[in-house]
């Protein structure tokens, strides 16, 4: 952090100077409205100011014109935590000729309070008032004002005039202290303010400031305490030391220890608005999002341009997944922020997470533009995760190490680092220095964000052993934490050893019988074992133990049905989970995802729309009332929505893309084409966009045009492959192999991976350069000879061309990778089956775990099941099948099979005489007649 943001996050807070509150004037009005005022007046000195507001408010009811009465009127609204009110009273009792001494320092309390400092500095820097008192204590706060802006020399002046008005003031003395803190003077500042509290020992104020000091200062937090203390013994509703003792406790993570001392706050300073910030951060820290949200809707209603509060609101809607609501809320604050880094932080990574990183690097310029030395270690990492987005690994890495330089005990930054040499092929280098993170940080408190990375590179090269020190290692640092167990349980499964990786998943839960990771495994065993009710079981348990988790209440009801449950059942547990969490997306979300699922489009557009209507402004529920209209045929009603959650994320892509989807529906190519061109014209630089446009220019009969847009992607972006695996594609479908080699060749060149190399051996082969494919996948194979994407393809060429063999090899490699991938688990199930082998059931039954509504899944496990003599459950799930997948004549045809078999002769008629209608526009018709026959 730099010297100035240290001077700032020390500087004492500006909204609570002392500025004369608690003033007795005298004024002369009609005499019911004076008995009123004076009735206000009585209630404020015994701090109730909503009463008092009440007063003050029935004697303007008599008398409209009593400046005073606005005046005092502003003065209890102010108390009230209610500054925006205030300001508007205040402003009319300087309209109704209220003493411009009296008014003053209250009116810059209150732009203190709402957060316009700079408004304060204009208005009032050339303010000069008569009684040298309240110009005395104008300008202290003007010089707190320039201070906390950082500016120092301003800052001097004003604190001079102020002692110069009145050498008494206590405030002004202060702020030439801290401004001997900022030149570095800490023994200086220190001995002057001590200086201060020797001549004044009631000075509230020094007291305080003293405590801001020795904490600056690097100094004993109890000495600190110790001063606060005695502030608060001088004057128990002193706001400076509340708050102060609230930071430090805050710093140190006693969040007991803050509770009571707002409860202690808020018996001092009923209502005040400092009170309810530091409830809201509070409840922020203890993931009580719903709580914290209202708390910061609340002050921002009370003080809308305050940076505090907009930063808490960043907060929460960045936390909450609304992205697109904490960017407004952040960048509105950043430019008033007295913490910087941490808002501007926050809004580059609440864009990186809307997916668009070259706003986060705009957020984080004027950060980057300071000398290297003063930047945080935050910042660099947040720039470098920008330019991870943006393909540009280069100056990615470039930012890491700067990350790493400004703060090296910073562990994510390290770690970050770690990962660019990995994933650069640096992969000695980056173990090395993952290994020697993890080496350095052997105490628990240190975490174990190293090992975990260290372990995943393991796993993903299959160096098991390795993964397996790590693993222990993470046991040893957490002994009593089951994560330690959970990665030895992931070993074992990938060793093949499930009842070793079973006993690992159970003592993870016997640690902690609430950690969803080792239940959701074991959850997954079971339902690949074909033991959904067992599933359900553990979740039941989950719930039990941790009956706050929305994930483990929903997982119970997606292993429910898979274990058969009848689907009114499962609507009705859905509808209950949302009743229980009514503040909550997900419940709602997984809700209309379940309708949409079961077809019932209908049901799914009023869930969506129910939910919107509770939690309006959810753009994933907005998003899904325009998938559900799409779903029904409503394209203008899901145009209409998918353009206002285009209106609420105007620089995101998702919703745009949704509206090219509506013109697809609507048969309109041309006009998704314009669609897209408008979405590119927010974001020029999105792939995915990219990408359709050239398929649908390609589809459209465009090539030229196509080629010229994969040529624009390879300009914009040249670090990656996206650019020319676009070109390949498109020369692909032309049938120029020889160039659409050439082209994917530089894309596996620009990012290496197995997708591109299945690519680029498919051109060679079909381009006839035999020998060069041969060559090619010797080569790739030598370096990555797991690598799951290439296995992949060669198994699904192997099984093309009959080669049994060789695709049951390579779906094996596929799985050592990727244990739980379902296509690789259908595709050797049917092997297995096909050669008579064991297994194929259970390879299956685990594929249909993992996608249990995947009608081909269920076709080849329907076919398993009737070989191992269970025509039920065969019949069962093809069934399923053919109510996922309607339209897919195969699926109908095996059906009828099984019908007839089950002696369901009539069933089996209707099916097959729906085949009958195709003619032979089902090349299985020969077949279909045939059964007819039969069934007659």
């Amino acid at each position: 952090m730099t010297k100035t943001n240290k001077t700032v996050f020390g500087w004492p807070g500006i909204a609570v100077l002392t500025l004369a509150m608690g003033l007795t004037v005298t004024g002369c009005s009609e005499q019911t409205a004076q008995q009123y005022v004076q009735s206000g007046k009585a209630r404020m000195t015994k701090k109730d100011y909503k009463g008092a507001a009440i007063e003050f408010k029935n004697a303007l009811s008599k008398d409209s014109a009593s400046a005073e009465a606005r005046f005092f009127l502003g003065k209890a609204l102010l108390e009230s935590g209610e500054p925006r009110s205030a300001w508007l009273e205040l402003n009319k009792a300087r309209d109704g000729g209220y003493s411009k001494d009296e008014l003053s320092p209250v009116m810059a309390t209150t732009l203190l309070a709402l957060g316009l400092t700079d408004k304060f500095i204009a208005d009032f820097a050339d303010v000069q008032l008569a009684t040298p008192v309240r110009q005395a204590e104008l300008k202290a706060a003007l010089s707190m004002a320039y201070g906390s802006k950082g500016k120092y020399a301003d800052a001097r002046i004003a604190a001079e005039a102020a002692v110069a008005a009145d050498p008494n003031n206590i405030a002004a003395r202060v702020s030439i202290a801290w401004l001997s803190m900022v030149n570095g003077d800490k023994s200086g500042a220190l001995a002057q303010v001590d200086e201060l509290i020797k001549a004044h020992p009631e000075a509230v104020n020094g007291w305080a400031a003293r405590a801001e000091m020795v904490l600056a200062a690097q100094g004993d937090p109890a000495d600190a305490l110790a001063a606060y203390r005695e502030a608060l013994r001088l004057q128990p509703d002193a706001l400076d030391a509340h708050l102060g003792i609230i930071k430090l406790l805050w710093r140190q993570q006693d969040y007991a220890g803050v509770e009571n001392q707002l409860a202690q706050l808020n018996k001092a300073r009923p209502n005040n608005i400092d009170h309810r910030y530091y409830q809201g951060l509070l409840a922020f820290e203890r993931k009580d999002l719903k709580n914290a949200r209202e708390v910061s809707q609340l002050l921002l209603k009370a003080a809308p341009e305050n940076a505090r509060f907009l930063h808490l609101a960043g907060m929460v809607e960045y936390e909450r997944g609304n992205y697109a609501q904490a960017i407004a809320h952040l960048s509105k604050a950043a430019p008033s922020s007295l913490s910087p880094p941490a808002v501007r932080v926050l809004l580059a990574r609440a864009y990186l997470r809307a997916g668009d990183p070259r706003k986060a690097l705009n957020a984080l310029q004027p950060l980057l533009e300071k000398d290297e030395s003063k930047v945080p270690a935050e910042v660099y990492a947040a720039a470098g995760d920008a330019y991870t987005q943006l393909g540009d690994a280069a100056a990615a890495r470039r930012m890491q190490q700067l990350a790493v330089k400004s703060n090296p005990a910073d562990v994510r930054s390290r770690a970050a680092l770690a990962l660019s040499d990995i994933n650069q092929g640096r992969t000695n280098e980056g173990l090395s220095a993952l290994q020697s993170i993890a080496d350095a940080d052997k105490s628990a408190a240190k975490g174990v964000e190293a090992e975990l990375l260290l372990f995943v590179a393991h796993i993903r090269a299959g160096r098991l052993d390795d993964a397996e020190k790590v693993a222990e290692a993470v046991n040893r640092k957490l002994p009593d934490h089951p994560a330690g167990a959970y990665l030895r349980a992931q070993v074992e499964q990938r060793r093949g050893q499930p009842d070793k990786a079973r006993e690992s998943l159970e003592l993870a839960l016997k640690r902690s019988a609430s950690y969803a990771p080792a239940a959701f495994e074991l959850a997954r065993v079971d339902l690949a074992s074909g033991r959904p009710a067992q599933a359900a079981q553990r979740f039941e348990r989950l719930v039990a133990a941790d009956p706050k988790s929305v994930n483990a209440a929903l997982a119970l009801i997606a292993a429910r049905a898979l274990a058969g449950a009848p689907r009114e059942e499962i609507r009705a547990q859905s509808d209950a989970v949302v009743k229980k969490f009514p503040e909550d997306e997900a419940p709602r979300l997984a809700l209309v995802q379940l309708l949409l699922d079961q077809r019932d489009y209908p049901a799914a557009v009023a869930a969506a729309s129910e939910g919107l209507a509770r939690i309006p402004d959810s753009v994933r529920l907005q998003d899904l009332v325009g998938v559900t209209e799409l779903a029904v045929g409503n394209l203008s009603r899901a145009a209409a929505a998918f353009n206002k959650t285009a209106a609420q994320q105007p620089q995101a892509m998702q919703p745009l893309m949704r509206l090219v989807d509506v013109e697809l529906a609507r048969k309109d190519v041309p006009a998704a084409i314009g669609q897209l061109k408008r979405a590119l014209a927010v974001k020029p630089d999105d792939l995915p966009a990219q990408a359709m446009l050239v398929r649908l220019l390609s589809r459209s009969g465009k090539t030229d045009e196509a080629l010229a847009q994969a040529k624009t992607v390879q300009a914009r972006s040249p670090q990656s492959s996206v650019g020319w695996l676009l070109e390949g594609d498109l020369l692909s479908s032309k049938l120029k192999f020889p160039e659409s080699a050439a082209a994917y060749r530089t894309a596996q060149q620009k990012q290496p991976d197995g997708t591109t190399a299945a690519r680029l051996h498919r051109s060679l082969l079909k381009a006839g350069q035999t020998s060069e494919a041969a060559k090619f996948q010797a080569q790739w194979l030598s370096q990555k000879p797991d690598d799951p994407d290439f296995q992949y393809y060669l198994g699904s060429e192997a099984l093309r061309q009959q080669q049994y063999d060789a695709a049951e090899k390579a779906y094996r490699k596929v799985l050592a990778a990727r244990p739980n991938d379902p296509v690789s688990l259908n595709n050797l199930a049917w092997l297995l089956h096909h050669a008579g082998k064991p297994g194929a059931l259970a390879n299956v039954q685990q594929a249909l775990a993992g996608a249990p509504n995947s009608a081909a899944l269920l076709d080849t496990a329907a076919e398993i099941y009737l070989a191992a003599g269970q025509l039920d459950k065969a019949l069962e799930l093809q069934s399923r099948a053919v109510k996922i997948e309607p339209d897919q004549p195969l699926h109908r045809l095996h059906l009828a099979q099984y019908l007839a078999q089950s002696g369901k002769n009539t069933e089996a008629r209707q099916e097959l005489e729906k085949l009958s209608e195709l003619g032979m526009g089902f090349s299985g018709q020969d077949e279909v007649q045939k059964l007819l026959a039969s069934l007659k």
